[in-house]
């Protein structure tokens, strides 16, 4: 079943349908059912199933990343600073970044319009296990979008090191020092995105740049073959003329 998700998503109907037939021929009808029921991958979801096919430790590394970041956040709520948010949203970030370099390229020409939710895609696994786990299967079959970093933790009692309960502050205090650990998150975000599409406009330039090159040396050896077609040409004008 999960070999479907490697299958283009333009052949992934009849390659799905052809996997149902046979389940059902052999006699196994619940098999045939779920496999009939599988939705077909978007062009997004199967570029990055693509790319954690092809690279299961990066993977890995991403979802340690997602991690780390959760516990990174645990640990600014519990007034233990926001180094490490910054060190863990630093860590994903890259492991993000070397994932979606590969969805790009699975993707081929048109990957880089694509990389903005495929990143999207990416953070939202990292942080949600069940979105982790397909991630890992290589068996997604939509984009997705993170959820707040703080949203993905709500809900938890913070306690510091040996289990022993935070000591107190006042109401007003907390919900300063949230605002301030969200807010700090939301701007490394922001980096991150800005950073993503400045690396995929810089790419698009080197292409065009690359392309430029390429058809200036083309004109100027079309210009040498010109010249020296015109030379020749000339060398017989003048034998011409003489005799």
């Amino acid at each position: 079943m999960r070999g479907l998700y490697g299958v283009p998503p333009e052949r992934f109907i009849a390659a799905r349908d052809a996997l149902a037939s046979e389940l059902r021929a052999a006699g196994q009808d619940d098999e045939a059912a779920a496999v009939k029921k599988l939705r077909k991958p978007s062009v997004v979801a199967w570029a990055v199933n693509a790319a954690a096919r092809e690279s299961p430790e990066e993977v890995d590394s991403l979802l340690e990343a997602g991690e780390d970041l959760r516990r990174a956040q645990r640990k600014a709520l519990s007034k233990a600073g926001t180094d490490d948010l910054f060190t863990a949203t630093e860590t994903r970030r890259q492991a993000t970044r070397a994932l979606a370099d590969r969805a790009v390229e699975a993707l081929g020409a048109r990957g880089a319009t694509h990389r903005d939710r495929i990143v999207a895609t990416l953070e939202a696994a990292s942080l949600d296990r069940e979105l982790g786990q397909r991630l890992r299967e290589g068996t997604l079959e939509r984009d997705a979008q993170p959820t707040s970093g703080f949203g993905a933790i709500e809900g938890f009692e913070v306690l510091e090191g040996g289990g022993e309960r935070a000591p107190a502050e006042t109401a007003e205090a907390r919900r300063e020092r949230v605002r301030e650990a969200k807010e700090a998150e939301r701007a490394a975000i922001r980096a991150e995105r800005t950073a993503e599409q400045a690396a995929s406009r810089a790419a698009d330039l080197r292409a065009k740049a690359t392309a430029a090159e390429t058809a200036a040396r083309d004109a100027e050896l079309e210009a040498k073959r010109s010249a020296d077609e015109a030379k020749t040409a000339r060398k017989r004008a003048d034998r011409a003329s003489k005799d």
